[in-house]
């Protein structure tokens, strides 16, 4: 198991971590916005610079003196960041004179004994006035200058990472020059393991999104599950604004669990902010296995509950309806919400449900029974003399016109699975037929099953 070099970026509000994160890592993934305190959790990025692989730490912006709850909170994320951190960068924007809440993280960083890069970001042109000097009285000397935004001086920004993992001896080469191997393996023992102490290559592991309108309990969820504050919860809706994922071992099996930005209903004049949120939420679900769609119980069920949940099986992953927030509300409330679910989604009636309270621990561990049986479903391979012996039998019982016409399979055949695909030739086109898909899907389904995960078809004729 190799366990990667952590370098957090640490700094006051707006100083343009997420854009330098996105520099760093050739990637859009963190939200970056004018609008501070942004970057509200700590995200992990895997990155490479000439063959070294370490991920970057993304934490919200610092703000000692903001006697708001979701400051507190935040300075506490950037807390645990700079604990487990190998590295430091502390950002600073040359742009603006030093400030005291500059001074206040420095006095911070300087006492946690950890080695530090000190960079200033928004470092445009030569022509344009900087604060440089005044930043000297920090103590660490000349700052490493760079424009996240346009890519300047990042390349020696990179190259002085590389120096520090190496003179840290954070990684010990094979003589290949090729393998590298971490010092510190993870320790033994522990029942899960959180996202930054995850295997360099993760594929194969299930991603499983949590996902839900706004303060439907999804970060709670996310949290009882890693039993570490990764994400901040709150009552304020949209705390979460980044998708935050980390790799999690239960019953010797890994799973790649994923927080989400709360989807709201579209509206007419969306905040940009929002709209970035909801594309990487979007983004998460296409790239995920399974999809728990968290609803809160003590809350009507609206059309958006809804639009989420064809939305996840739209984009490939099996779902299971996740009421939450249970022990606050009685048994006949919960079972009208499930019926009235039920009516909403008409055509739907393979997707699960399930009744928990994250706050709570109610019917807790019955989540990871059902993920493990939505995991079983979708990776089903149902063979070929089945499928034809099915749809032989149901044609000698029972037959299907279309203006006037039988309508018949000549083959079909399972041709994917994780979501099941199946290729079916038959008698005439029935692409744009939804009772004759409907028919086909409802068949399959009642005979092999396939709980919570979407079927999908493509037709020949």
């Amino acid at each position: 198991m190799k366990k990667l070099p952590k370098i957090a970026i640490i700094g006051k509000p707006n100083a343009g971590k997420s854009s330098l994160i996105n520099r760093l890592c050739s990637d859009n993934e963190a939200i970056v916005h004018e609008e501070p305190m942004i970057t509200r959790d700590r995200k992990y990025y895997k990155t490479d610079w000439n063959g070294m692989y370490f991920n970057m730490l993304d934490t919200g912006g610092i703000d000692l003196e903001s006697e708001e709850k979701l400051s507190k909170q935040i300075w506490r994320q950037s807390e645990a960041a700079i604990r487990e951190s190998d590295i430091i960068i502390f950002l600073v924007d040359l742009k603006s004179p030093i400030s005291p809440l500059d001074e206040e993280i420095a006095d911070i960083l300087r006492k946690s004994g950890k080695p530090l890069i000190f960079v200033g970001n928004k470092w445009d042109s030569q022509k344009s006035e900087y604060y440089t000097e005044e930043y000297l009285k920090l103590g660490f000397g000349y700052p490493v200058m760079v424009s996240a935004i346009h890519g300047l001086n990042i390349t020696e920004l990179l190259d002085e990472i590389i120096f520090k993992i190496r003179q840290l001896d954070l990684y010990k080469y094979r003589k290949s020059g090729i393998e590298e191997t971490a010092i510190n393996n993870i320790e033994g023992g522990a029942a899960e393991k959180s996202g930054h102490e995850m295997e360099e290559n993760n594929e194969g592991i299930a991603g499983i999104a949590i996902l839900g309108q706004p303060n439907s309990g999804k970060s709670t969820l996310f949290n009882k599950i890693l039993k570490e504050e990764r994400v901040i919860v709150d009552e304020a809706e949209g705390t979460t604004r980044d998708s935050i994922d980390s790799i999690v071992t239960i019953n010797e099996r890994q799973y790649r669990f994923i927080d989400t930005a709360g989807l709201k209903r579209d509206k007419v004049k969306e905040q940009d902010l929002e709209f970035y949120s909801k594309i990487r939420t979007l983004k998460t679900v296409e790239k995920s296995e399974i999809c728990l769609i968290l609803i809160d119980a003590t809350k009507e069920i609206t059309n958006q509950d809804q639009k989420i949940v064809r939305l996840c099986l739209e984009k490939g992953a099996s779902v299971c309806i996740v009421f939450n927030k249970t022990d606050a509300v009685d048994n006949e409330k919960i079972e009208s919400l499930v019926d009235y679910f039920n009516n909403m989604l008409e055509y739907i009636d393979f997707v699960p449900f399930l009744k928990i309270s994250a706050l709570k621990d109610v019917h807790f561990n019955e989540l990871f029974e059902m993920i493990e049986y939505l995991l079983e479903e979708r990776l089903k391979k149902i063979s070929e003399n089945k499928l034809m012996a099915l749809f032989k039998e149901i044609e000698n019982e029972s037959a299907v016109y279309v203006k006037g016409k039988k309508f018949r399979i000549k083959f079909i055949r399972q041709i994917k699975i994780s979501p099941p695909g199946f290729l079916i030739f038959s008698n005439m086109d029935v692409n744009k037929k939804t009772n004759i898909k409907r028919f086909i899907e409802n068949n399959i389904r009642d005979k092999f099953g396939f709980t919570g995960t979407p079927l999908f078809f493509k037709f020949k004729h």
